[in-house]
C-alpha cells in the first residue's frame, strides 16, 4: 500500500520509519525466527511507535482512497481509475462490501476502547462513519435486515459477472443499484463483529440494524432471500443448514438472536434465541467449527468461526446464557487447530477471549508478525524469495503449490484480508495497478493493543 499524502507528519518521519522497516524486515531471502521479547525499553518503545506509525499509514491511505461517498469500504481498488469512480460514485462491482465495511468498524471501535483524546475522538468518527455505510448496505435493498454485497450508482456495472444478481435500489436509494446474493459471511464476519465491538459507542444504531436482521430471519424461516424470491446461495442460517451439518451457518443464525436477546426487549428474540439453543441444540452441535485433512482447510471458514466466538462469547457471558461452555469448548478446538499457523487475528481474539489459557509466547509471536508485516499492499509480482522455500508434498485445497511451513508474512503475495488466506501460499496474482488495504493490520493491532 502507498500511504497517503500527510500519512506520516513529515518526510524526515517517513524516512525514520522507512529504515526502521529495513531492519525488522531484514533479508528477504533469509527471514529471521521469531525474535524474544526485548528487554531493553527503549527498543520496545521504538517499536510501539513502528506499530503505531504503520496503523496510521493504513488509516490514511483507506480514507485517502478506499471509502465510498457513503460510508461502505472499498477494500480492492484499481489505483488507474478510482479517482474518477470516487468522483462519480460508480465504484468497483465488490461482492463482500459488509464483510470487509463490518471489520473496518469494528477495528476502529477497537481503536476507541484502547485511545484517549483526539485519538479516541476519531475512532469514534471513523467507526460512526462505517457504521453509516452498514446501514446504507442495509437500506438500498429495500428490507429491513437484508444486506446488498455491493452497491454502486446506476447503471448495473458493465464489468460484473454473468450470475450476479444486481436489483434496483429501494425507497431513498432509487439512483442506485446493488448486488444480491447476500451469504452468511457477510453477517458472521461483517456485521455482527461490527455490531459487538461498537455497542457502546453508537447504542441505538446498533440495536435497530440487529433488530432488523433478527426481524428478517423470523419472516423468512432463518433465511436469506432477495426480492425475487430466492433464497442466496449461503443464505440457509436455521438448524437444517446444511442438512443440519453446517455449524458456521447455525451459529450465525444463533449469534443475530443471541445479541438482539440482549439489546431489544421484544420477547420474540430471546424465545428464538433458546429455542434454537434448548429444542434445535445448535450449540450443542456446533463444537466443530472446520476440519482438516492432511493440511487441507477452508481459511474462510476458520475467519468465519473466530468472528463468531468473537460475538458469542462475550454476549454468552454478559447474558449467563447456558450455551457459553458448548462455545468455549468450540474456541478451544478451533485454537488447537489454528495455532500453529501464526495467524495473528486469531491468536489476539483468542487472547482476548481465554486469557487464562493465553501463553506469553502467543503475543510476543502477534507482535513480531505485525512488526513484520509489510505497508505494501499493492498485487506486486511475488518475491523471488518463495522460490527457495520448501514445498509441501500435497497442494492446497486449490490444487495449487504451497509451502511446508508458514510463509514469513513479508514474503506473501498480497491478500484482501490476511487472516482468511491460507499462510501457507506460494502465487498470487500480479496487478501492480490493484490495491488491497491494510484493514487486516488494523484488525489484529488494535485488539493486540488492548492486550498490552
Amino acid at each position: 500500500m502507498r500511504p497517503a499524502t500527510g500519512g506520516f507528519r513529515s518526510s524526515r518521519r517517513r524516512v525514520a520509519v522507512g529504515l526502521a522497516l529495513a531492519g525488522i524486515l531484514g533479508c528477504a531471502s533469509d527471514p529471521p525466527a521469531t525474535a524474544p521479547p526485548s528487554a531493553d525499553p527503549r527498543v520496545r518503545a521504538e517499536q510501539d511507535a513502528l506499530l503505531l506509525e504503520k496503523a496510521q499509514a493504513f488509516r490514511a491511505a483507506i480514507v485517502d482512497r478506499h471509502l465510498a461517498a457513503e460510508g461502505y469500504f472499498l477494500y480492492s481498488i484499481d489505483l488507474e481509475v478510482i479517482r474518477d469512480q470516487l468522483a462519480r460514485g460508480t465504484y468497483p462491482a465488490l461482492g463482500d462490501t459488509p464483510t470487509y465495511t463490518g471489520l473496518l468498524a469494528a477495528s476502529f471501535c477497537a481503536r476507541a476502547d484502547v485511545e484517549t483524546g483526539a485519538g479516541r475522538a476519531q475512532a469514534i468518527a471513523d467507526a460512526g462513519s462505517a457504521l453509516a455505510g452498514l446501514e446504507a448496505l442495509a437500506q438500498v435493498t429495500g428490507r429491513v435486515g437484508l444486506l446488498a454485497r455491493g452497491v454502486q450508482r446506476s447503471p448495473r456495472p458493465e464489468r460484473s459477472q454473468p450470475d450476479n444478481r444486481w436489483f434496483a435500489g429501494g425507497s431513498g436509494f432509487e439512483a442506485y443499484v446493488w448486488r444480491g446474493d447476500a451469504s452468511m459471511d457477510q453477517y458472521a464476519n461483517g456485521l455482527l463483529p461490527a455490531l459487538e465491538a461498537c455497542r457502546t459507542y453508537f447504542p441505538e444504531r446498533v440495536r435497530t440494524l440487529v433488530r432488523g436482521v433478527a426481524e428478517l430471519l423470523l419472516a423468512t424461516r432463518m433465511r436469506l432471500v432477495d426480492p425475487d424470491g430466492r433464497v442466496t446461495k449461503y443464505g440457509e442460517v436455521g438448524p437444517s443448514a446444511g442438512w443440519g451439518f453446517n455449524p458456521i451457518a447455525k451459529l450465525t443464525g444463533y449469534a443475530v438472536f443471541a445479541l438482539a436477546a440482549e439489546l431489544d426487549p421484544d420477547p420474540r428474540f430471546a424465545a428464538q434465541r433458546d429455542a434454537l439453543r434448548d429444542r434445535n441444540r445448535v450449540v450443542a452441535t456446533s463444537t466443530i467449527t472446520n476440519i482438516r485433512i492432511f493440511g487441507l482447510t477452508s481459511y474462510s471458514n476458520e475467519l468465519m468461526a473466530w468472528d463468531l466466538y468473537r460475538v458469542l462469547v462475550p454476549v454468552a457471558r454478559r447474558t449467563h446464557d447456558p450455551a457459553l461452555a458448548d462455545l468455549e469448548n468450540g474456541m478451544q478446538r478451533s485454537w488447537l487447530r489454528v495455532r500453529s499457523d501464526g495467524n495473528a487475528y486469531f491468536a489476539v481474539l483468542f487472547c482476548r477471549l481465554a486469557p487464562q489459557s493465553c501463553d506469553p509466547g502467543i503475543l510476543e509471536n502477534v507482535r513480531e508478525t505485525l512488526l513484520r508485516f509489510p505497508l505494501e499492499k499493492r498485487r506486486l509480482a511475488p518475491s523471488p524469495a518463495l522460490a527457495e522455500l520448501p514445498r509441501a508434498f500435497l497442494p492446497s485445497r486449490k490444487l495449487r503449490a504451497q509451502a511446508r511451513a508458514p510463509v514469513p508474512i513479508e514474503l506473501r503475495p498480497a491478500e484482501n484480508f490476511e487472516w482468511k488466506s491460507s499462510p501457507y501460499r506460494l502465487d498470487g496474482v500480479t496487478e501492480p495497478s490493484a490495491e488491497y488495504t491494510g484493514l487486516d493490520y488494523l484488525a489484529a493491532y488494535w485488539l493486540y493493543r488492548g492486550l498490552e
